[in-house]
């Protein structure tokens, strides 16, 4: 019987002999030991830390013994009608490190197991997910941030609706300087009830307050998402990102550095940076001019930060932005009204998993991806420590005029590349500092046999595709999107 403070964690009394108890909210990992002549046992056993929702879909771990390690494995994994691809994916997925998940698609991809579009289907249907308990939760969770393992505090809300077969939208919303992600959901529990939305949040890596546009903070928040995604049937074309103050700086730092995973973005008196070094994601306007976009920010706050998101909506608008929004509240200092948003219309938005055109402006090499596109090579100038010239009447602008220029001067340091599917095969892009991209495409992009043509630099370059395992099972264990599923590799030049 598990009762408790769901805030505060709750205690699980120990299952009988035999027992099997349902899978809940929770962390699981799997202990994956090779037996001869079968193959991988895949025994879900809890590993989290302050766990409140009782052990996995398995005999009770107090219970079981090495001695029946084979059995179960044998029951698990042997099937007259072949390979076990969904547990084989599933071992792909859980796999710590981005490293660790790419050799191991790349061994798995030469075992050959089952033929392409078998592998397909079996990426489409992806996920086997239990009946989570309504309300919200708390856990410690370990979770893989950067090149260590990190407990992280994770909340996560459930609405009544939730029906594990069904996916579902989710909002990953950080929470304001000073506070944790314990209650962040009550903002959003009548919205979630209403359109049936995952509410996770958690509590900040970091031991000193505020936000610090750190490649920790967002790797951690990128690993909690992750984690969501598998303990939920999370709809990977509706993850919507947010926050409150220091978490509404959150927001827009995963959303320019990471546009192609979200639906929508509602950062709440919270805004982007600009300033000269790594910490500018201002200069990855363009990343969201696609994106729907609300938000709200109150008037009498702090000068800087509204000349910065007044800057980025400024520049939203001139770049044909046509679903971003910026409500202001005159009366009102570091604070909004979030009662003003029409949030089940917002909600409903969906994410393209593969749209016709892809626009991805980067300078950080670990961050060129946008969707099926993503740089390779480019220009030594585009850096994250890359500094500007700016004109000769800097210093006679005011603070809005020298942060427009310096940001309008930051794109010439800024690699940007935009690519066109114009079907058929054929493909038309256009860079700036890029010398090389990669093209990830799906059977539904390729042209007759393969062909592939791209116009680039007015140049065609013209490449035939072949089809291979290893490009889908890699993709799908770094990102397991089953609504986007390329098959095929092409590099350009």
């Amino acid at each position: 019987m598990a009762v408790a403070d769901p805030l505060l964690g709750s205690q699980t009394s120990p299952p009988r002999f035999g027992e099997v108890m349902p899978l809940q909210a929770g962390t699981a990992r799997c202990l994956r030991e090779p037996v001869p002549g079968v193959g991988r046992a895949a025994v879900p056993w809890s590993t989290a830390v302050g766990h409140d929702s009782g052990w996995g879909n398995v005999v009770a771990p107090a219970t079981f013994s090495p001695v029946f390690a084979p059995i179960l494995t044998t029951i698990l994994l042997v099937s007259p009608q072949g390979p076990d691809l969904a547990a084989e994916l599933a071992h792909l997925v859980d796999l710590p490190t981005a490293t660790e998940r790419r050799a191991a698609a790349e061994a798995l991809a030469k075992q050959n197991l089952a033929p392409l579009d078998a592998w397909r289907a079996a990426c489409a249907s992806f996920g086997t997910f239990a009946a989570l308990e309504p309300g919200p939760s708390r856990q410690k969770v370990e979770l893989h941030v950067l090149d260590e393992t990190v407990p992280v505090e994770v909340f996560l809300f459930v609405p009544k609706g939730y029906d594990p077969k069904t996916p579902a939208p989710l909002l990953l919303w950080g929470h304001g300087a000073g506070g944790t992600g314990a209650r962040e959901y009550l903002q959003w529990e009548a919205v979630a009830e209403r359109v049936g939305l995952l509410v996770l949040a958690i509590t900040s890596v970091e031991r000193t307050p505020g936000y610090h546009f750190s490649p920790r903070e967002r790797a951690a928040a990128l690993a909690a998402l992750r984690w969501a995604r598998r303990q939920a049937n999370v709809d990977e074309n509706a993850v919507f990102v947010g926050g409150w103050s220091q978490g509404g700086h959150q927001a827009w730092d995963l959303a320019l550095r990471h546009p192609d995973l979200f639906a929508g973005m509602l950062p709440v008196v919270g805004g982007p940076r600009l300033e000269i070094g790594p910490k500018n994601n201002l200069r990855y306007l363009d990343n969201v001019v696609h994106l729907p976009i609300v938000d709200l920010q109150g008037s009498q706050d702090d000068p800087l930060l509204l000349l910065n998101v007044r800057l980025a909506f400024a520049r939203l608008q001139k770049a044909g932005a046509k679903q971003a929004t910026l409500r202001e509240f005159p009366d009102l200092g570091h604070s909004a009204e979030l009662g003003v948003v029409d949030w089940p219309a917002f909600f409903a938005r969906r994410r393209t998993p593969r749209p016709a055109r892809v626009v991805r402006v980067a300078a950080e090499p670990t961050e060129v991806r946008a969707s099926w596109v993503e740089l390779g090579k480019v220009h030594g100038s585009a850096r994250p420590d890359a500094q500007p010239t700016v004109s000769a009447s800097f210093a006679t602008l005011d603070e809005a005029g020298q942060r427009a220029q310096l940001h309008d001067r930051y794109a010439t340091v800024t690699a940007r590349l935009q690519v066109d599917d114009k079907g058929g095969g054929k493909f038309v892009a256009d860079g700036k500092l890029v010398a090389g991209f990669t093209l990830l495409l799906e059977p539904a992009q390729l042209g007759k046999d393969g062909a592939c043509e791209v116009r680039w630099q007015n140049k065609p370059v013209k490449k035939t595709a072949k089809p291979d395992v290893a490009v889908l099972l890699r993709e799908f264990a770094e990102r397991f999107d089953r609504t986007f599923l390329p098959v095929a590799q092409v590099q350009v030049p």
